[in-house]
């Protein structure tokens, strides 16, 4: 990837009411919020907020490192650098990012997915059927980034910082494409990091329990995936789920045309006639406003075949033909660690999936027992450093809708791993068999082991993450690759 740029600090500023101190002759070759980024030429931007530190408290990092220039707000003495004073850096941040890449976002088709869960599956759906319809389409998001066919490079976040977000658009644009489908995660919202992107499109997904840590409240939750829609123009069209019922108040803050669609809402604009499932695929035919679709899929469990509508909403609204829409879902091969199946030769199922939320449990969980004759066996953990309060909700999930429960860590990072799996048990009556084990290992190999022909062993929480996040550091694990292993002796 490239999409090196460099830019006049005069010319990057021009038009903007800040103070600039120490000239504006600088020549920036990159923008960056963290300073361990800061190299020979940069300009350093000291945003606030969130979870995160003030980076003011490592200005003189970033300086050390090379940053021509610093933005910040407030006055910084003794600084070899170009200062920049605003009163908020993080809405400064997505502005500047977007001009200094040459506002790519603004040359592409944008489509924006937000919701709890499936914002991953909706969104690659989508780059496919997109990319489908030719020109070339591009994927930002859990997995990564994609343009075309291209494997996903992956990315820190769902949602980049503005200035890697905008380097990515630029990249897209110059490989050719002229459409982008990409995650927005609540965090990005409610830190500005896709302000100044007009979406053409955005899509909702669901509102379930999560990220309380950072929102605090389920209102504050709600209000910052609204503002993906906010913001959409009078021509474009926000996609809502009408089986969740923040729909009607996400409608009501928009000015867009609305597409609904949905599985259990018979008024949905899109939504299922008839469905077979299998645990190999998903075959329906699809009411729409441009007639009837018959859809093939590879993906399988009820709320993947809500992912489908949503995307099939995405890509009408689009224009995209009826041809097309068929082709894209039913190429489209099952998503990385969402509802991943894992197949060895063994006489029973084992899926993996990122499942890691009450209503992600829940859901897949009963997509799985639509699947399986036998017993249904669940693998799961909660991380920590993130809201507690899910751990014994998610405990009575498990509990009554799988037969066997096997806890274990998650990505306990600098939590005890036996005290969160204490606090899951709180929720839990004891009425079918549990085991736990913190070696996230011992649970997968002692579910594995227990299952029989026709039995449906689950492995949530982690999905394709490649690691597992503990109190000294990330060390390798990979649920897919474990499970594998441990199949291939049992």
């Amino acid at each position: 990837m490239a999409a090196d740029r460099r830019m006049r600090l005069a010319d990057l500023l021009a038009g903007y009411p800040v103070e600039v101190q120490g000239g504006g002759d600088r020549e920036i070759e990159r923008i960056v919020s963290d300073s361990r980024q800061a190299v020979p030429g940069a300009l350093f931007v000291a945003i606030r907020g969130g979870q995160e530190e003030d980076r003011h408290d490592f200005v003189a990092d970033a300086v050390a490192r090379g940053a021509a220039a610093i933005m910040v707000e407030c006055e910084i003495d003794c600084v070899p650098a170009t200062r920049i004073l605003v009163d908020d850096c993080r809405q400064w941040l997505p502005r500047l990012a977007s001009r200094f890449y040459g506002e790519p976002a603004r040359q592409l088709r944008c489509v924006g997915v937000t919701g709890t869960n499936g914002k991953t599956t909706t969104a690659w759906f989508l780059h496919r059927i997109l990319h489908t319809s030719k020109p070339a389409s591009a994927y930002i998001g859990t997995m990564g980034f994609a343009v075309g066919d291209g494997v996903a490079v992956p990315n820190a976040n769902t949602t980049p910082e503005a200035p890697e977000l905008h380097r990515l658009l630029r990249i897209a644009r110059d490989q050719d494409a002229v459409s982008v489908a990409m995650e927005v995660s609540s965090h990005a919202l409610a830190l500005h990091r896709t302000d100044g992107i007009d979406f053409d499109v955005a899509v909702f997904t669901n509102l379930t329990r999560d990220h309380l840590d950072f929102h605090g409240t389920f209102e504050n939750y709600l209000d910052a995936k609204g503002r993906l829609f906010d913001g959409l123009a009078a021509d474009a069209t926000a996609i809502l789920n009408r089986d969740d019922a923040s729909w009607r108040a996400l409608s009501e803050r928009t000015k867009s045309h609305v597409l609904t669609y949905g599985l259990e809402d018979l008024s949905a604009d899109v939504r299922p006639v008839t469905v077979s499932k299998e645990l190999a695929q998903t075959r329906c035919r699809v009411a729409s406003p441009i007639g009837e679709i018959d859809v093939v899929s590879p993906l399988t469990g009820h709320f993947n075949l809500s992912n489908i509508m949503a995307a099939l909403a995405g890509g009408i609204a689009l224009g995209v033909e009826v041809d097309a829409l068929h082709e894209g879902i039913a190429q489209v091969p099952r998503v990385p660690g969402r509802f991943e199946q894992i197949d060895e030769g063994q006489a029973f199922g084992v899926l993996v999936d990122y499942a890691h939320t009450p209503a992600g449990l829940q859901t897949v969980l009963e997509a799985a027992r639509e699947l399986t004759q036998g017993r249904l066996m669940c693998v799961f953990g909660c991380g920590g450093d993130r809201d507690a309060g899910k751990r014994p909700l998610m405990g009575r999930i498990a509990e009554e809708l799988a037969d066997l429960v096997f806890l274990t860590s998650d990505n306990p990072r600098s939590e005890p791993p036996q005290q969160i799996l204490d606090e899951i048990l709180q929720g839990m009556s004891q009425t079918c068999g549990i085991h736990a084990d913190v070696d996230r290992r011992v649970a997968i190999e002692e579910a594995l082991s227990e299952a029989c022909a026709g039995d449906l062993v689950v492995i949530a929480g982690k999905g394709d993450e490649p690691y597992q996040l503990l109190a000294d550091g990330a060390v390798d694990f990979d649920d897919r690759q474990v499970a594998r292993e441990v199949l291939r002796q049992v």
